[in-house]
């Protein structure tokens, strides 16, 4: 079985970036290795052109004062003569001898030029001599690659290739009159092995180049994949320690690139899950509390009961039910939460009047509303406020809202109940009188199992988990639900709930 290695991301990293440059480098040595060749020849061919334009002012020369090329072409030892003459002195000259110094003429022992259509020993009178190698003004045999046309295209002296470009002729021209072209046989190949030592020179120490950047290129790609895998890696190690349940932690936040952002989301998640835990931590030491004090007033209670402490009678007894009844409120409380909290909560929305669910839900407090000598008080508008809900929701919702107006207002205080209605919402307001709640109690007021000390006490018989499943009912019909302190010292609970257009 073969065995998969898992790359890390700082090697993926450096795979990448190595490869990106290794690509590039060996495909830039790669096209410069095959163009040097074709380069040096252009360089060569450009170079023996700007030789050539210098015979042919001599060439214009010589038809003004013959009037025909007739003469040159019987002649063609006096045409290689000249040919030799003006790349020796132009030329070669200034290589060998310096700028403006030519050797003597009819330099004995120097051999003549062997020119097309002559046996080896034909020499030319005091030119020297040039073969294939680097004679005068001859590299890789120009002159005798050099042929003449007259006007009319037709050869005069020379051979001529079967193909050729017409534009690399030079024209010779006399008085403005076009008399003849001058071209030469292109080079088909470098020749002498100085030349070739030096494109093989070029060609090696561009391979050089290449290893040597190959070298740096992975130098560099591992100390950049270093660098940029080092922040990902601190990141998922805090991401890591909270999987732990390590919600201290804290990543250093610096820069402002992406993986600054990215450490920013990961400190605000461990905020959150650390408040969350908090949270989770104290609602079930709530809970915990909650469910103990009328689990304990029970058990005293029978426990009394069978000692004899106390008798066995029906006050006895109601005691205990109002404790089970409490017990039980509590626990269809914490039921309801659950399911509003998990999504589970069936809602079948359908059109319903919420003008009708108000007005209901307000007449059923009127009574307990009268016993506690309390005005309860409502305005809605004359047409009707449709809106898409469940119905069984929306009045569990309204129960709750009104059972915590009605318990937590002293009597002799007032709760006034407002429906408004604009373009696309519903707004329900409850307001009543002392005691009232600071804004910090009111941010929580939402929050289960809080109470505020002075008024949310367990005899008033609240779970304080009534205003959490509100908020969740509201939120679940795409609402919001708040609370603020009220203009009539007690408390101001708005929601907003959208209509049914």
């Amino acid at each position: 079985m073969g065995i998969k290695m898992k790359l890390k991301l700082i090697h993926k990293l450096l795979i990448a970036m190595f490869a990106c440059t290794a690509l590039v480098l060996v495909l830039i040595t790669l096209i410069t290795r095959a163009s040097i060749g074709r380069g040096f020849m252009d360089f060569l061919q450009h170079q023996e052109r700007s030789r050539m334009e210098l015979l042919v002012p001599k060439l214009a020369s010589w038809y003004g004062d013959h009037d025909s090329w007739q003469d040159l072409a019987d002649d063609q030892v006096q045409f290689y003569s000249m040919v030799f003459s003006v790349l020796w002195q132009e030329s070669d000259a200034e290589l060998q001898f310096g700028p403006g110094r030519f050797p003597p003429s009819g330099r004995e022992g120097r051999r003549g030029p062997r020119f097309p259509g002559q046996g080896a020993s034909r020499q030319g009178p005091g030119v020297p001599g040039a073969g294939g190698g680097p004679g005068p003004g001859g590299r890789n045999a120009l002159p005798q690659r050099i042929f003449l046309l007259d006007a009319d295209k037709t050869p005069v002296i020379g051979v001529v290739p079967p193909e050729f470009d017409q534009d690399d002729l030079l024209p010779v021209t006399v008085n403005g009159v076009q008399v003849g072209w001058l071209g030469a046989a292109m080079i088909s190949s470098i020749k002498l092995p100085e030349e070739e030592a030096f494109i093989a020179q070029l060609r090696d120490n561009l391979l050089i180049g290449l290893f040597t950047g190959l070298a740096v290129a992975a130098l560099l790609a591992w100390l950049l994949a270093r660098h940029l895998s080092r922040p990902i890696n601190e990141v998922a190690e805090g991401v890591r320690s909270l999987a732990a349940g390590d919600f201290n932690t804290r990543l250093d936040s610096k820069g402002s690139d992406e993986i600054a952002k990215l450490r920013d989301d990961v400190n605000r998640l461990a905020a959150a899950l650390g408040e969350h835990e908090t949270t989770r931590k104290q609602v079930m030491s709530d809970m915990a509390h909650e469910l103990r004090t009328p689990l304990a007033i029970i058990s005293g209670e029978l426990e009394a009961m069978s000692d004899g402490v106390r008798p066995l009678d029906i006050e006895q007894l109601s005691s205990v039910r109002d404790e089970v009844r409490h017990l039980a409120n509590l626990v269809n409380d914490l039921h309801s939460l659950a399911l509003t909290d998990s999504g589970a909560l069936a809602y079948k929305m359908k059109r319903v009047n919420f003008n009708d669910l108000v007005q209901l839900a307000a007449d059923s407090f009127r009574g307990q509303a009268a016993n506690r000598n309390l005005d309860l008080k409502l305005t809605t508008p004359e047409r009707a406020v449709n809106l898409q809900g469940d119905e069984l929701r929306l009045r569990q919702l309204l129960q709750n809202l009104l059972d915590n107006a009605v318990r937590y207002t002293d009597a002799g205080g007032r709760i006034s109940i407002v429906l408004n209605k604009d373009k696309n919402y519903a707004q329900l307001t409850i307001s009543d009188t002392a005691p009232g709640a600071s804004e910090e109690e009111c941010e929580r007021m939402f929050d289960r199992l809080y109470r505020m000390e002075a008024s949310r006490n367990r005899n008033s018989g609240g779970s304080g988990l009534g205003l959490a499943i509100c908020r969740n009912i509201a939120e679940a019909h795409g609402g919001q639900i708040m609370a603020k302190p009220g203009p009539g010292g007690g408390l101001l609970i708005t929601m907003t709930l959208p209509l049914d257009t």
